[in-house]
């Protein structure tokens, strides 16, 4: 039966919210193990047992919480986990997730797999829209990839340049399909996700919070970064090919 870790780097979240994903890793209906990273403030929350481990990083990354994200990828590999997962901290899983990840793995035997989310906003209220990318699959969110073991040379993907960690989902992206790993499309929408960016409010006609991202702005930032010459140098260093532009 193949092993699965989840990974979930945390920083500062709230502990009604990290508990919220810690219980819905725990509660899958296929048994998975749950290896939480804090990056650099961690919390007096998760019991040490068989499925799960929490690993306590004396300082934080600034990264998107890219350093623990791969960290956690580094400790599956070497504990013989068949697959990774991610889930980001303010992410939640239905409780058939992991099963329908791993279902979607071996109908073909691709090395990844991806799904779709659920939108909620900073309350947890339901959102009623679908990011239009993600429909096409043009666009695959961190917590909706499970990894088997022959693609396992991406889990240090995250380890790129940090000006592009606010987009490293993305980047991430990109590497999978420069390295031409095959992907197979669950189709299942079984991660909530908790968005705080301006677009995904606005698609959904909702008022969104003060702190909302703008997803224009921060493209833009990681554009830049690509074109210059430093940027350009860091990510082929970091990824091993060259990105001009997302």
């Amino acid at each position: 039966m193949l092993k699965v870790a989840v990974v979930t780097p945390y920083y500062r979240e709230d502990a009604a919210v990290l508990l919220r994903c810690h219980e819905s890793v725990l509660g899958q209906s296929r048994e998975c193990h749950h290896i939480l990273i804090a990056d650099g403030h961690a919390k007096d929350l998760f019991e040490t047992s068989p499925r799960t481990q929490h690993i306590k990083l004396p300082l934080s990354h600034g990264d998107n919480g890219n350093t623990p994200r791969a960290i956690g990828g580094i400790l599956a590999d070497r504990q013989g986990f068949d697959a990774v997962a991610y889930l980001d901290a303010d992410n939640w899983y239905d409780a058939h997730h992991i099963e329908a990840m791993v279902a979607g793995q071996a109908a073909r035997g691709d090395p990844l797999v991806a799904c779709k989310r659920k939108f909620h906003d900073a309350a947890g209220r339901v959102l009623e829209m679908k990011e239009r990318e993600e429909e096409v699959y043009r666009h695959v969110d961190t917590s909706c990839w499970l990894v088997a073991r022959p693609a396992f040379s991406l889990l240090q993907s995250w380890l790129m340049p940090k000006e592009l960690s606010p987009v490293c989902d993305r980047i991430f992206f990109h590497k999978v399909l420069h390295d031409r790993w095959r992907i197979t499309a669950a189709g299942c929408r079984t991660v909530h996700f908790q968005t705080n960016y301006l677009p995904h409010y606005r698609s959904a006609g909702a008022a969104p919070p003060p702190d909302a991202k703008d997803s224009a702005d921060i493209m833009k930032r990681a554009n830049d970064f690509l074109a210059s010459e430093d940027g350009a140098l860091a990510f082929r260093r970091a990824l091993g090919f060259s990105l001009p532009k997302l």
